[in-house]
C-alpha cells in the first residue's frame, strides 16, 4: 500500500513538472522568435556602444551642448558600423531562395512591428547588424575610423622637421658668427651646408615613407651632422675651426647623451599620447594662434579639426586616460599604437560585461512577461494546480484503497465482478482533468462560489504570477512539492 501511495506521489509530482517544462519551452521559443525578429542583441549591442562612446553625456539630454555631443556620438557610431571590418561581421546567412524568403518575412514582421509600437529602426538603411563585436575589431576599426595612425604620423613628422629645421637654423646662426672673410671658403662652406639640407630633407622624406623608423632617422641625422662637421673642419681656417667644433658639439649633444635621445624621442614618436596632447592644444589655443597654425600647417591642422569635430568630448577624455595608461607600458611592448589599441580593447571589454549584465536582466524580465501572459491565456493558476493535483492524489488513493478492500473481501472474485471494479476505477480516473484552462474551471465551479470574491481574485493573480516565474525560470519551480 505504501508503494502504491508513493508511485501516485511521484506521478502527482511529474504532473506538475510537466505542466511548466511544456510551457516554459513555449515561452523560450516565443523569446527566441522575438529576439530575431526585433533583434534585440543588434539593438541592445549598437546602444551600448553609443553610451560607451558618450560616456555621462546621455544623462543629460535637455542640455543644448549635450545635445550636440549625442549627435556627435551618433554620427561616430554610424560611421563605425560602416567601417568594413564592422560590415564583415554582419552576416545575413545563406543565399538560397528558402533563406531570402525566410529573412523576407522576418524583416517585414521586424518593420510592422517597430510601426505599431513607434520604435525607430537604429540600424538606418540597413535591415540588419552584427548581435557581437570583438574587443579586438572594435579598437581596430576606432582606429581605422578616426584615422588614428594616420594622424599620429604627421604629428610624428611635422616634429621631426620642426627639429631638423632648428638644427639648421642654429648651424647658420654658428655660421654668420665666424664671418668668414675668404669667398672661396664662405662658397664651399655654404655649399656643404646646402648639402646638408637636402640630405636632412632627404631623411624626412624616408621617414614619411616608411623607409626608415624614428631612431633609424635620427641616427642618420646624426652621422649627417658628422660628416658635415669633417668636411667644414678641413675648409675653415685654424682660427675659426675650434670655436665652430665646439659650438656643432653643443648642436649634435640632443642626439648623442642618450637621456636627452630619450626624452627627444618620447616627444616625436607617433604615439597616441602626443596626438591627444596635440587635439588639446589645438582646442586650448586662441583663434588668432589656430590661424597662424592653420597657415603654416594647413594639411595637419585641417585632419586635426576633422577630428575634433567627429570625437564627443567624453571619448576625447576616455582615449587620453587610455593613451596615457599605454603610454607607461610602451617600454615593456615597443609598439606605442598596439598597446594603445589593446587599452582600447580592455576598456570595451569591461563596458560591455557592463552591458551584457544590462541584457540578462532585460531578458529575464522580458522572460516573466512572457511566462505570466502564457498564465493567463491558458489559465495556468499555480494555487489551484497544486489544489487539484493534491484533490486528485487523495481520490487516486481513495480509488485504489476500495479497490483493494473489494478484492480482499472476496477472496475468488469471478470475472465479472473483476470487470465491474475496473469499469468503476476507469469512470473515476475519466473525470480527472488536466487542471490548467479556462474550460476546465467553469466545470469545477460550484453553486457555492459562482462570485468570484475579491480574496478568490487576488489568489487567482498570485497563481498566475506564480506560474509566470515558474514559466520564465524554466519549469524548475514545478520541481518543488
Amino acid at each position: 500500500m505504501f508503494y502504491v501511495d508513493l508511485s501516485l506521489k511521484i506521478i502527482t509530482i511529474q504532473q506538475r513538472f510537466f505542466i511548466y517544462l511544456i510551457f516554459s519551452v513555449l515561452a523560450s521559443e516565443i523569446q527566441s522568435i522575438l529576439t530575431i525578429i526585433l533583434q534585440w542583441r543588434a539593438t541592445h549591442l549598437k546602444k551600448s556602444i553609443e553610451e560607451l562612446i558618450a560616456g555621462e553625456t546621455h544623462i543629460n539630454k535637455n542640455n543644448s551642448k549635450s545635445s550636440t555631443e549625442i549627435e556627435k556620438v551618433q554620427k561616430l557610431t554610424k560611421s563605425l558600423y560602416q567601417n568594413q571590418l564592422i560590415k564583415n561581421l554582419n552576416y545575413s546567412g545563406g543565399k538560397g531562395p528558402l533563406e531570402r524568403v525566410f529573412r523576407k518575412i522576418i524583416h517585414v514582421v521586424g518593420n510592422l512591428s517597430r510601426a505599431v509600437g513607434g520604435i525607430n529602426n537604429i540600424f538606418d538603411a540597413e535591415k540588419t547588424a552584427p548581435s557581437h563585436i570583438p574587443s579586438d575589431t572594435f579598437a581596430a576599426s576606432l582606429i581605422d575610423t578616426l584615422k588614428l595612425q594616420e594622424l599620429m604620423q604627421m604629428i610624428s613628422e611635422d616634429k621631426l622637421r620642426d627639429f631638423t629645421d632648428n638644427i639648421l637654423v642654429k648651424i647658420e646662426k654658428i655660421l654668420d658668427k665666424l664671418k668668414i672673410e675668404d669667398s672661396s671658403q664662405q662658397k664651399k662652406i655654404q655649399a656643404e651646408f646646402e648639402n646638408l639640407h637636402q640630405e636632412l630633407n632627404q631623411n624626412i622624406q624616408d621617414y614619411q615613407n616608411n623607409l626608415a623608423n624614428l631612431d633609424l632617422t635620427l641616427d642618420r641625422t646624426l652621422n649627417k651632422l658628422d660628416l658635415y662637421t669633417e668636411k667644414s673642419l678641413e675648409i675653415l681656417p685654424d682660427k675659426d675651426s675650434k670655436e665652430f667644433n665646439s659650438q656643432i658639439n653643443l648642436v649634435k649633444q640632443v642626439l648623442k647623451n642618450p637621456h636627452e635621445r630619450k626624452v627627444l624621442v618620447t616627444k616625436m614618436e607617433p604615439s597616441s599620447s602626443n596626438l591627444f596632447k596635440f587635439l588639446r592644444e589645438i582646442m586650448e589655443m586662441g583663434k588668432a594662434a589656430q590661424t597662424d597654425l592653420q597657415n603654416n600647417k594647413k594639411e595637419i591642422h585641417q585632419k586635426a579639426i576633422e577630428m575634433i569635430e567627429l570625437l564627443p568630448e567624453s571619448l576625447q577624455k576616455s582615449l587620453y586616460i587610455l593613451a596615457k595608461q599605454a603610454t607607461t607600458k610602451i617600454s615593456a611592448t615597443g609598439n606605442a599604437l598596439h598597446q594603445f589599441q589593446k587599452e582600447i580593447e580592455r576598456w570595451f571589454d569591461s563596458k560591455m560585461e557592463r552591458a551584457a549584465g544590462v541584457y540578462k536582466r532585460n531578458a529575464k524580465g522580458v522572460a516573466f512577461l512572457i511566462g505570466v501572459t502564457i498564465a493567463i491565456a491558458a489559465n495556468i493558476n499555480t494555487l489551484n494546480i497544486v489544489d487539484n493535483l493534491s484533490k486528485d492524489f487523495l481520490m487516486r488513493a481513495t480509488i485504489n484503497s476500495y479497490s483493494q478492500e473489494l478484492i480482499n473481501n472476496n477472496s475468488n472474485p469471478n470475472e465479472l465482478e473483476i470487470g465491474e471494479i475496473q469499469n468503476q476505477v476507469n469512470a473515476a480516473l475519466d473525470n480527472l482533468e488536466l487542471p490548467i484552462g479556462w474550460g476546465q474551471e467553469q466545470t469545477n465551479k460550484t453553486s457555492v462560489s459562482q462570485s468570484i470574491t475579491y480574496l478568490e481574485g487576488l489568489k487567482k493573480i498570485l497563481g498566475w504570477l506564480i506560474s509566470g516565474i515558474a514559466i520564465s525560470m524554466g519549469g524548475i519551480s514545478g520541481l518543488i512539492y
